[in-house]
């Protein structure tokens, strides 16, 4: 059985010849780690930019970001085939340099107002969020003009291009699927006003979020339409919709204010015939009827550092949708042993494995993951992971 008929199995909710292994990315230090360093890193050819072109360096090096990215993605997944993954997913991160070096940092803007740090993960890019800068209706309405204009037309003729060179080169060892992280509906509108603003206009007006996040999703809409039309049959959501301790804001509110944009990308990748995923760290077993109710096919994360109990997700949804997660990134796959992580994917599999609808996956990702962990989790899942199953 090949990655793509492995994953899409397990996300129809049946037994594949095993279960599939999925990560939601590799760092880039770590990719450099499995392939070894490229020539110059991101920092190196930044500098230089800067040194050649002090007056205008945002705009030459902002000119060679669809470049960059398609780049850096291309060695994610060549680091994915390496290790033996079944899938990983890749997607264009909306951000550009800005000529504003407070502090010595050097800032991104994304078309959502937020401002970035593009910190240095061992010479690689490694966006970080600042704050949000759309904390007015008047900015807002500039937003959503650009998303419902020049903005779209930009994003979706550059996802075509750069799935398809990526997937071209690797889908025959590998399910190349999408995600819109750092541009998902929910973190888009909360960060890009900043959680003071959005939470006071989500009780002062929640007509209005909800707006922001119907306009937000209706451009997710244009880019994975385009994705599919490289391409692509599968997305993950990025959402990010709770806390360690619990949702965000409570399932009633998610419902009234996101569910209806969460259906408008669900429907539209389901009616081309495309599965969707959504990607949520933190406690959001009370989140569950949601997120089957918005349509989506699959939940990762399913972060067992929040209190996920996966036992219980089986019970509740495992007939409704697909489960991925629940590999520990914060102890497990950084300090963990061959024996610790053997038995963590071990438990995970006997847990939510039988009658199939799961998918071995890293709850997160980050810098300080482990090589050789990642390696073992690969491993494990196909010690463990051959139906019918015997743990």
């Amino acid at each position: 059985m090949s990655c793509r008929e492995r994953v899409l199995e397990a996300l129809n909710l049946e037994e594949p010849d095993r279960v599939p292994c999925h990560l939601i990315l590799i760092d880039a230090n770590n990719v450099d780690k499995i392939l070894e360093k490229p020539p110059m890193s991101d920092f190196d050819l930044l500098e230089q930019y800067k040194r050649e072109n002090p007056d205008n360096w945002p705009e030459e090096i902002n000119n060679l970001i669809e470049s960059v990215e398609t780049s850096i993605f291309s060695r994610c997944v060549e680091a994915a085939v390496e290790i033996g993954l079944d899938c990983m997913q890749v997607g264009i991160v909306p951000v550009e340099f800005i000529d504003d070096q407070s502090e010595g940092k050097n800032l991104m803007k994304d078309m959502f107002g937020r401002i970035w740090e593009a910190r240095n993960n061992e010479g690689n890019f490694n966006p970080y969020y600042l704050y949000g800068t759309t904390n007015s209706i008047e900015k807002w309405e500039i937003v959503k003009d650009n998303l419902e204009g020049p903005v779209t037309k930009k994003y979706t003729n550059m996802a075509k291009k750069f799935y398809r060179r990526i997937n071209k080169r690797h889908k025959d060892k590998i399910f190349v699927a999408v995600t819109n992280d750092l541009a998902g509906v929910f973190e888009s509108a909360s960060q890009g006003m900043g959680i003071t603003y959005y939470s006071r206009m989500l009780h002062k007006d929640p007509n209005f979020i909800k707006e922001v996040h119907e306009v937000i999703a209706r451009f997710t809409v244009d880019c994975y339409m385009s994705y599919m039309d490289a391409g692509a049959e599968l997305f993950i959501e990025s959402g990010d919709l709770a806390y360690k301790t619990g949702p965000m804001m409570s399932p009633k509110k998610f419902t009234e204010v996101l569910l209806p944009a969460y259906r408008i990308i669900t429907e539209a990748v389901h009616e081309r015939g495309g599965k969707i995923v959504l990607h949520t760290d933190g406690q959001v077993t009370p989140l569950l009827d949601f997120v089957v109710n918005c349509g989506f096919d699959g939940l990762q994360s399913l972060e067992p550092t929040a209190g996920v109990d996966l036992a219980l997700v089986k019970k509740k949804v495992g007939d409704k949708i697909c489960l991925m997660g629940n590999i520990d990134v914060a102890n497990t796959l950084v300090y963990g042993t061959k024996e610790d992580v053997y038995n963590e994917v071990k438990y995970a599999i006997k847990t939510a494995g039988p009658g199939g609808g799961f998918i071995v996956s890293a709850a997160n990702m980050h810098p300080g993951v482990n090589v050789p962990n990642l390696r073992w989790m690969v491993e494990a899942t196909k010690k463990y992971g051959e139906y019918p199953l015997k743990i």
